[in-house]
């Protein structure tokens, strides 16, 4: 009797995502194909298949879609010569090029989700740097200007809190080419995330409601369940499912939200796993990784409730003096029902290097234990 063939799934890019995708992956035998741009790559030495390439050239699209039953990414940084390439395979590419584009372009995605009824924070989006003064003023100060396309991990934004400081930023920014966002700095009482896996029929499951720590535009830490009270979290989670039906998206989708105290609003979309969907590996029955291959095979997806009364991850970020986490994992893993993940990369400052994640039944006692192995790993600790 013949035996069936794994499955393939072709991954444009090399990172992290991939890397832990590529874990995922192994017990559902499924065969994992990344296109990295380099050797060394934080997935090169997770994945089963590593095709070196750019993902605009269209011979790397069409060696990483050979034989794969579907393709998906691991970063929206892919131009439009990549996207044609791999519609052009006929490979099924999921999140469609169409999806891909709420994650690519925020003007498109403001605006798109406004004409829906979501709420936003107010914006403007300007198409020169000289509008961007007047677009600021009009929406009244302060204001967060952002580059429509390539900003992630605090690069591409810039706050103006005053008309000093907005004469400041404008002057730095000069000869910036690109298309701006200029929206309404809105008061925070807490940022949030809803995780979204979401199947070619409509089949959807939801993770619970996330509560992000933000540092520099960096997200440094998670926790679930979200502090905040049972009717925001309800209002949260229906206006992240909105945004991610409205995407069209197949696949693992983040919507990133505002909570002012007063209103909810959607800050941002990734059409792949996500930073904020790093505790479900151990946090969840069913991690966001497993569930994006699922989605995208068109698999029936897994449960999404909490392993735990509380979860927390820290994510573990490059140090001042550059001290690499490979050489402190054993004192990160003398803490009890601590698990950690490090992605293989080289260490500078404010790099993403790993991440450690706690369970516990305790969110206060959850949250101390993970900071402390992130600690040990930096370096430091008790």
């Amino acid at each position: 009797m013949t035996q069936p063939a794994s499955a393939v799934v072709g991954m444009v890019g090399g990172g992290q995502l991939a890397r832990m995708t590529a874990h995922a992956a192994g017990p559902l035998d499924v065969r994992l194909r990344v296109l990295a741009r380099q050797q060394g790559e934080s997935a090169t030495r997770a994945a089963a298949e590593v095709l070196l390439g750019d993902p605009d050239d269209a011979a790397s699209v069409r060696a990483l879609a050979s034989g794969c039953d579907a393709v998906t990414f691991d970063h929206e940084l892919v131009g439009p010569q990549g996207l044609e390439a791999l519609l052009a395979t006929g490979v099924p590419v999921r999140p469609s090029p169409e999806a891909l584009r709420y994650a690519q372009d925020k003007a498109f995605q403001r605006q798109r989700f406004t004409e829906a009824g979501l709420d936003v924070p107010a914006f403007r989006a300007v198409d020169r740097l000289t509008d961007a003064r007047a677009a600021a003023l009009e929406l009244g100060l302060p204001v967060v200007m952002k580059t429509t396309r390539g900003g992630y991990d605090g690069r591409g934004v810039w706050p103006a809190g005053d008309e000093r400081e907005l004469t400041r930023t404008l002057e730095g920014l000069k000869g910036h080419a690109g298309a701006l966002v200029v929206e309404e700095a809105v008061p925070l009482a807490s940022e949030l995330a809803v995780l979204v896996a979401r199947r070619p029929g409509g089949e959807r499951v939801t993770y619970p409601l996330v509560e992000t720590v933000q540092q520099d535009g960096i997200c440094t830490e998670l926790a679930v369940p979200a502090r905040v009270p049972d009717c925001v979290a309800a209002a949260a989670v229906a206006l992240g499912e909105r945004a991610v039906e409205i995407t069209g998206a197949i696949g693992l989708v983040a919507v990133e939200l505002f909570w002012t105290g007063e209103r909810v609003l959607v800050n941002e979309v990734a059409t792949r796993p996500h930073n904020s969907g790093h505790w479900t590996i151990e946090g969840a029955v069913t991690s966001q990784f497993a569930n994006h291959l699922r989605a995208v095979l068109d698999w029936p997806l897994g449960v999404t409730c909490a392993r735990a009364p509380a979860v927390a991850t820290v994510n573990v970020l490059g140090a001042a003096e550059n001290a690499d986490p490979r050489n402190n994992v054993a004192a990160a893993l003398g803490l009890a029902d601590v698990a950690v993940h490090l992605y293989g990369k080289e260490p500078w400052v404010g790099r993403k290097l790993g991440h450690v994640t706690a369970l516990g039944d305790d969110a206060d006692e959850t949250r101390t234990r993970a900071r402390e192995a992130a600690a040990r790993l930096r370096g430091g600790g008790r």
